[in-house]
């Protein structure tokens, strides 16, 4: 029978399915590597430190591929984030643009010292935090901006530096499903001001480069990296002698008390998944160009847009497809999904990811420490009473919450999936009049 031929009875109406291969992902993660690794670190007894051995070989290694001057690792992601936003000098009464498709992690750190997130919406075609709406959210309080390269999806970086270095607004970037990710052949993390990964999960289904738990920030500015330190690394290896400001230097090894520093045993494996990591971001760009170039031939299916300048990497979130129904007669993208789903292919969805106006703390407001204090309540040091949020505020977000359907990300699919994977469109959209 024809490919995606008129007529041919739907697997959710009873038909064959279009996939029979296996669509699991065979790429395997190196576990025998990963043992032998943490094995060795359990006979040292290296279990725990920071600034030297295992842990400071990793953050040597990460930097050298990232291509930045300094780069130092911590407990988690979000943990890795707040310690940026401190090295910025974000604090009480400031405010911080974040996209309204986020994630509570990525500006939670600057709500903790006080700081207002303020929110912009995204744009349509690349569902990335816009630039045009930033500049236009900026306040004499704004005292960072926090694109977030979402699924591995790189934001317009070229605009984004440049509303930073034209309002003196420091950069700090959301990476963490990005590791390996470029701007014009660039590496994230080796561009704007200040960048935060996540170690996060197990390979491949993980953040790129996975230890279970952990982060890390890269920069090329030697003041926020020495404000990193003494922020959150306590008893650190060497730190008295890494630290260069007079101001930081009269300090002793337990600096300002936090110890945010990752674990030995995670960053061995994240090690093991470092060297992998370029060849699992290749395949990933191979096997997705082929989907989306099938799928763009499709009415209905908008395969998400990527900059020019900009190279994707990562898996985690998988790859996403932005659903028109005005093209399939109305047909609603539950149905659109179940009727994929019935042919043998993974999808999920429809859904955008968390819109963060709408949670509670901002459509409410929040007593963030009590007796009236915090950036969502009254007038707090300096910032005007807070106003809440509510639904209609980002048009574009919101318009686009429940028409965005998500496809794995695969490294090696067995022989002939692919092909099997894109006839499931074809069939279900060459018959989607059977559904309305």
């Amino acid at each position: 029978m024809a490919r995606g031929k008129r007529g041919e009875k739907l697997a959710l109406r009873g038909g064959p399915r279009a996939v029979t291969i296996d669509s699991a992902e065979q790429w395997k993660r190196p576990i025998e590597e990963e043992k032998k690794i943490v094995c060795e670190l359990i006979e040292q007894g290296a279990l725990s430190g920071s600034g030297v051995g295992l842990p400071k070989e990793f953050e040597e290694e990460f930097r050298q591929f990232i291509g930045c001057e300094y780069c130092l690792t911590v407990d988690h992601g979000s943990t890795a984030l707040a310690s940026a936003f401190y090295a910025v000098g974000v604090g009480p009464g400031d405010e911080v643009i974040t996209p309204a498709v986020g994630y509570l992690g990525s500006y939670c750190g600057a709500l903790h010292l006080g700081a207002r997130p303020v929110f912009c919406d995204i744009d349509p075609k690349t569902l990335l935090m816009d630039p045009e709406d930033v500049e236009r959210r900026i306040t004499k309080r704004t005292r960072a901006i926090n694109p977030i390269h979402m699924n591995g999806r790189v934001c317009n970086m070229d605009a984004l530096l440049d509303i930073g270095r034209r309002y003196g607004i420091p950069i700090v970037e959301d990476a963490a499903h990005a590791h390996g990710a470029e701007w014009e052949g660039k590496k994230i993390g080796n561009l704007g001001d200040i960048a935060c990964f996540s170690l996060q999960g197990v390979t491949p289904g993980g953040k790129p480069v996975a230890g279970g738990e952990g982060g890390i920030v890269t920069t090329n500015n030697r003041e926020f990296y020495e404000r990193q330190l003494i922020y959150c690394h306590l008893h650190r290896e060497g730190i008295l002698e890494e630290l260069t400001n007079p101001a930081y230097r009269d300090l002793d090894s337990e600096v300002l008390g936090l110890k945010w520093r990752a674990h030995p045993l995670a960053l061995a494996i994240a090690k093991v998944a470092l060297r992998s990591l370029e060849y699992r971001n290749q395949r990933r760009l191979e096997n997705q160009g082929k989907i989306f170039a099938a799928l763009r031939e499709l009415p209905g299916l908008e395969p998400v847009h990527f900059y020019p300048k900009a190279k994707p990497a990562g898996f985690y979130g998988g790859l996403k497809v932005i659903y028109h129904p005005e093209e399939l007669g109305g047909l609603p993208a539950g149905k659109f999904v179940e009727a994929v789903r019935a042919e043998g292919a993974p999808i999920s969805g429809p859904g955008i990811g968390h819109l963060e106006h709408l949670r509670t703390i901002f459509t409410r407001g929040f007593d963030l420490w009590g007796r009236g204090r915090g950036p969502l309540g009254g007038e707090f040091c300096g910032l005007p009473p807070f106003k809440r949020y509510k639904k209609g505020d980002f048009p574009v977000a919101e318009g686009l919450a429940n028409r965005v359907l998500t496809l794995p990300a695969y490294i090696e699919p067995k022989e002939g999936f692919l092909e099997q994977y894109v006839e499931a469109f074809r069939k279900v959209v060459a018959n989607y009049k059977s559904l309305l």
